[in-house]
């Protein structure tokens, strides 16, 4: 009674009286039952694999808080509720898959086509590619880009009756080549103007110049 009245266990017994009446100490007792059980189950072993458990547990713990991850879980958090990490997780597989699928032989022209278009870049930079860029915003600006864009069909179009003239031409000048001299003077002369072709040849070049006297020489005031 000296030692329990020394130590102040008299302050205690309404508290376990209090526990015994609702049934908590019961409940510790069960507790510590439990306990002793687990306790004389455990080898030494299962005692030593906890432990390096644990520890590894604490260090992992440690370096987390070190690395400052943990400002990281608000994002994780948002992520796992809006799905992100779902679709992380699907878009990691798909890319394993592809690079299981992949083979060396593909992965040899996927990098040789990577060189050539970045040595293509290069050169396209070192021959003024800038000033090719500049030159078609001011295009761009003005209009001229767009009244461009509207007249390429009709120049290739013409550009095609171009090259036709320009065969005529060559044919003409190989045909009158192959030809005899003319013989000169009135009958000859007579004779041009008595044929049809010439005088259709000749109305076709006299409404050419027509034309093309009307487009490059201004009217008289």
């Amino acid at each position: 009674m000296d030692q329990v009245n020394r130590a102040g266990l008299a302050r205690a017994i309404p508290a376990l009286a209090q526990m015994a009446h609702n049934g908590d100490l019961e409940r510790l007792g069960q507790l510590a039952r439990v306990y002793s059980s687990a306790q004389d189950s455990l080898t030494d072993e299962m005692v030593g694999r906890l432990s390096a458990t644990i520890g590894d547990g604490m260090a992992l713990m440690d370096q987390v808080n070190r690395a400052g991850l943990d400002r990281a879980i608000p994002a994780l958090a948002e992520m796992v509720h809006n799905g992100d990490l779902q679709r992380l997780v699907k878009l990691a597989r798909v890319y394993g898959s592809a690079e299981d699928a992949v083979t060396d032989e593909m992965v040899g022209r996927l990098s040789e086509t990577v060189g050539n278009g970045l040595s293509l870049l290069d050169r396209f930079a070192r021959g003024g590619a800038d000033r090719v860029i500049g030159i078609l915003e001011r295009l761009e600006s003005s209009g001229a880009l767009q009244k461009l864009s509207d007249t390429l069909p009709d120049l290739a179009e013409r550009m095609s009756r171009i090259q036709s003239m320009l065969a005529a031409i060559e044919s003409a000048a190989l045909r009158t080549s192959r030809m005899p001299p003319s013989r000169g003077g009135l009958g000859g002369m007579w004779e041009l103007m008595r044929d049809p072709e010439a005088q259709d040849t000749l109305r076709f070049l006299l409404a050419v110049g027509k034309e093309l006297r009307g487009a490059l020489v201004p009217p008289a005031r």
